[in-house]
């Protein structure tokens, strides 16, 4: 696999891919995409520690792992494989290592209080994903997510799954901020987490914050999909979207995110167009493992300059939502996914006796379903989202092979499923009714192919 050079590439990276005559510790010059111009002496100073965190990373890989980093970092990585043996003798490393250094740990505690909530495969695998199967890693990760939970939401939440009922009046209204988002799957099928710095507020604590990234990331984690390939997220503070209240909490949002909870950072890109954003990135960079720094990319320049340098590693432009109509960025794709969660865990609870009469429940589209009308054209926000999707990765879905369309496809479902959209098809005047997976694939494979027949 080669790797395009781009200029937030750290100079490990040419047209043809990595040299294979380079040492095998070569010390590597980092090319910063931040220029010194116009910095303060404190600024500047700033700079040189961040490079300086960066070019450490560096250094202290072998070439082997360097190339593994960049291939984690652009989606190509070999997907894991997780055969029934492999898997097992995994599981059985993970709970030797936790026998070992579970002593006098809160994880101790909640083993005590639901040895079966705890000892969960599923639980256990999911850390296990999260750190490629590294067993050792994998059981450390365990102690300080433990840890953490007891911190956020107190020893009664300890061995239960945290649902939004957990989260007080003041957490949801820092959810309800769209700060910290979902914002689909990339080119790899990675879920993007998009942070909006712009949409930070003062008026939520540190820790509604963090029991807000806390619940918004373990919901990412539903997904065995999320699991496996990993999530990409993007820290966008570009034009109206650049942080108003600094960058307290940085430190502490990052540990979640790449310490302690159980989630496979495959790259973190920062997107900005003044600097002193950046620069505000020295505590994320320090709470970063070595092997995440490497994956660590500075984006700077215009909207559109970013959308560009982001798609190189196959993100598509479509993960920032902006209203079509202004042009502005838009929380409503957000907040219906906040009020799904809603409805979700109101229809986890056990519904009242109403007889043996069955219960029909009539379909209301809203603007985020993808509505289906015969053949004729429709203008609904959620059709249009699609077709720019669809626009977007269209030339990749033409000339790939077939495994490569149906991840595409997959790709363009779970965009619409992210903004709480639905694909619905009219029976009749006023009725609709649900698309089935079969039903869904087959509309998107053929949205592929009237999109690249217009061309």
């Amino acid at each position: 696999q080669s790797f395009t050079k781009t200029s937030s590439c750290f100079g490990i990276c040419n047209e043809k891919g990595i040299s294979k005559n380079a040492p095998h510790r070569q010390k590597l010059k980092l090319p910063h995409v931040l220029q010194d111009d116009g910095l303060t002496t404190a600024d500047r100073q700033r700079k040189q520690e961040i490079d300086s965190l960066l070019s450490q990373a560096l250094n202290e890989l072998t070439f082997e792992e360097r190339q593994e980093q960049q291939e984690m970092l652009h989606g190509v990585e070999a997907t894991i494989t997780e055969e029934t043996n492999f898997v097992e003798a995994s599981l059985q490393e993970l709970d030797d290592h936790l026998t070992k250094i579970k002593r006098d740990t809160v994880y101790e505690v909640a083993e005590d209080m639901d040895p079966g909530y705890v000892g969960d495969r599923s639980f256990r695998v999911m850390f296990l994903r999260g750190n490629r199967y590294d067993a050792r890693e994998a059981a450390d990760q365990m102690i300080k997510f433990f840890e953490l939970k007891h911190q956020l939401f107190g020893k009664g939440s300890l061995v239960k799954d945290i649902t939004i009922d957990d989260l007080d009046e003041d957490d949801i209204g820092c959810l309800k901020t769209g700060w910290i988002q979902l914002a689909g799957r990339d080119r790899s099928g990675r879920q993007i987490i998009l942070n909006l710095l712009g949409l930070r507020t003062d008026k939520c604590t540190l820790q509604n914050e963090l029991r807000m990234r806390y619940y918004v990331l373990m919901s990412a984690l539903e997904s065995e999909e999320t699991q496996i390939k990993g999530t990409v997220p993007i820290v966008y503070a570009v034009g109206d979207m650049k942080s108003k209240v600094g960058g307290n909490g940085y430190y502490e949002h990052m540990k979640i995110a790449a310490t302690v909870n159980p989630n496979h950072m495959a790259g973190v890109h920062s997107c900005t167009d003044e600097i002193s954003e950046h620069l505000r990135h020295y505590n994320i960079i320090a709470a970063a493992s070595m092997k995440l720094r490497t994956r660590y990319r500075f984006h700077y320049g215009s909207q559109t300059e970013c959308f560009y340098q982001l798609s190189t590693y196959g993100i598509p432009q479509s993960f920032l939502p902006v209203d079509p109509v202004t042009n502005k960025i838009s929380i409503q794709c957000h907040l219906k996914w906040v009020e799904s969660r809603f409805k979700m865990q109101r229809r986890d609870r056990p519904l009242p006796s109403v007889g043996p009469a069955p219960i029909i429940e009539l379909i209301s589209p809203t603007e985020n379903d993808v509505l289906i009308m015969g053949g004729n054209k429709c203008t609904n926000t959620g059709n249009q989202r699609l077709r720019v999707i669809v626009s977007e990765l269209s030339k990749a879905y033409e000339t790939g092979s077939k495994e490569t369309r149906k991840d595409l496809a997959a790709c363009v479902i779970h965009s619409v499923h992210d903004c709480a959209g639905r694909f619905l098809k009219q029976r009749g005047l006023g009725i609709w009714e649900e698309l089935n997976k079969d039903q869904i694939r087959k509309t998107v494979t053929q949205a592929f192919r009237n999109s690249y027949r217009r061309r």
